[in-house]
């Protein structure tokens, strides 16, 4: 079964020993051989084991020999990915998919690769690993959950057209447990994030946060990683939206109607990053608290960059400069409360990282971006110390119980979890 839990170092689990099919591979100078290697049971019945490979080498006291086959080499391969010897490891993974392709070990020892070549970061390398393991093993008990990290690299390595197409086919399959489920439909909206597919990748993140919030009581989504990561995606495409508001050049009439369509956009984004932060999973609640935050950072750039209306009396001649000038100047005391706004949310956002104890990438972002903002409040004209008696805005929720590791990854593509090693099923 494919477990949730933080991304950390692979843990150990039992091996069962193996009685299969197989044969056996004598390596020797000058040539090769291959025989059957077979033992009989309690009731004389013959057993056919696992292929012995032999091989021969020469040393200065004569021919020495090495025997091994694909279960030692399972073994030692997953010692060393306990030890965190990923290099070594994986080596020892590809011998078992290269040279024993009948082995009931080949499956997990791809699985195992790419779990530990994920966990090293070499995202490509993971991906080689899975996709052979779904392309030749399609019978293994391993596919599902190799097409599950396949999405997640895919995200991760911004390859969305890839992403998509894994999401859709786990989503066509009837087998998926309501956390799986979950976690395709949040794949997949971050797929059509990705691709700028706004509108589907809106629908796409409703449907899930709706499915996650009316699973009946013997279906609950257990994890609420990617119900979290859903709900981030539906927000993110709000914003998206509202950014493409653009302020246009045109009179100051017609300017306050787009400022105030894309301000009424703003809104809903604002309430679904809170939605977001309400599900209380420490990575996904501190990206909504930045995002929030930044968001009122964007408009406040837009709107000082927008262009100057004309005015709507004639200028004497020369003085279309001090117009400009003192309309930006009036422009900024209007909108400062937009800087306010940026560094109460990331404030809170941090208070929130500090109490839950947890560092994610975007902790060092909201530190550098909360110092940029306090610098400008400082230079804007006719700007007056922020009173200590501001009614502050809504708190965000704060992540409840023991909080988890930080995450990896960027900010679709961070893994909410890692699934442990596989075993070759018995």
């Amino acid at each position: 079964m494919r477990t949730r839990a933080p991304a950390s170092p692979p843990v150990p689990f039992p091996l069962i020993p193996l009685l299969s099919i197989a044969s056996v591979a004598l390596v020797a100078c000058g040539g090769a051989s291959t025989h059957t290697r077979t033992a009989a049971d309690a009731n004389g019945e013959v057993i056919q084991m696992e292929e012995l490979r032999i091989t021969a080498r020469q040393t200065g006291d004569g021919i020495a020999f090495d025997s091994y086959d694909a279960e030692t080499l399972f073994f030692r391969a997953t010692a060393l990915l306990n030890q965190r010897r990923c290099p070594d490891a994986v080596t020892l993974y590809d011998r078992i998919a290269d040279e024993f392709p009948g082995s009931r070990y080949r499956s997990p020892a791809l699985y195992n690769a790419g779990l530990c070549l994920q966990d090293a970061e070499q995202r490509e390398e993971a991906v080689r690993r899975f996709t052979r393991l779904v392309e030749e093993e399609p019978n293994s008990p391993d596919v599902k959950h190799a097409r599950f990290q396949l999405a997640q690299l895919h995200v991760e390595l911004e390859q969305f057209d890839q992403a998509l197409e894994i999401a859709d086919g786990l989503l066509r399959g009837q087998e998926l447990s309501s956390d799986e489920r979950m976690e395709a439909m949040a794949r997949r909206s971050q797929a059509l994030l990705g691709q700028d597919d706004l509108d589907d990748a809106e629908r796409q993140a409703r449907t899930a946060v709706t499915y996650y919030r009316t699973r009946p009581e013997g279906e609950r989504v257990r994890d609420e990683f990617f119900a979290a990561a859903a709900n981030y995606v539906l927000a993110e495409a709000l914003r998206k939206k509202a950014s493409a508001l653009q302020i246009p050049e045109a009179n100051v009439d017609d300017q306050r109607m787009v400022l105030e369509r894309r301000a009424q956009v703003m809104l809903r984004a604002q309430r679904e990053y809170f939605n977001t932060m309400s599900l209380t999973n420490p990575h996904w609640s501190t990206a909504a608290g930045y995002q929030i935050g930044a968001m009122y950072d964007a408009f406040w750039n837009d709107i000082m960059a927008a262009p100057t209306p004309p005015p709507t009396e004639a200028l004497p001649p020369g003085t279309e400069q001090v117009y400009a000038d003192e309309y930006r100047q009036e422009l900024a005391r209007l909108v400062e409360p937009l800087i306010r706004h940026a560094i109460r949310y990331w404030e809170l956002t941090l208070m929130m990282v500090e109490r839950a104890n947890v560092q994610t990438e975007w902790t060092a972002q909201i530190r550098s971006d909360l110092d940029r903002a306090r610098r400008r409040l400082l230079t804007e004209p006719g700007e007056a110390p922020m009173p200590e008696t501001e009614s502050p805005e809504p708190e965000a929720p704060e992540p409840e119980g023991e909080a988890g590791g930080a995450e990896t990854g960027g900010e679709l593509g961070a893994p909410g979890t890692s699934a442990p090693p596989a075993v070759p099923a018995p």
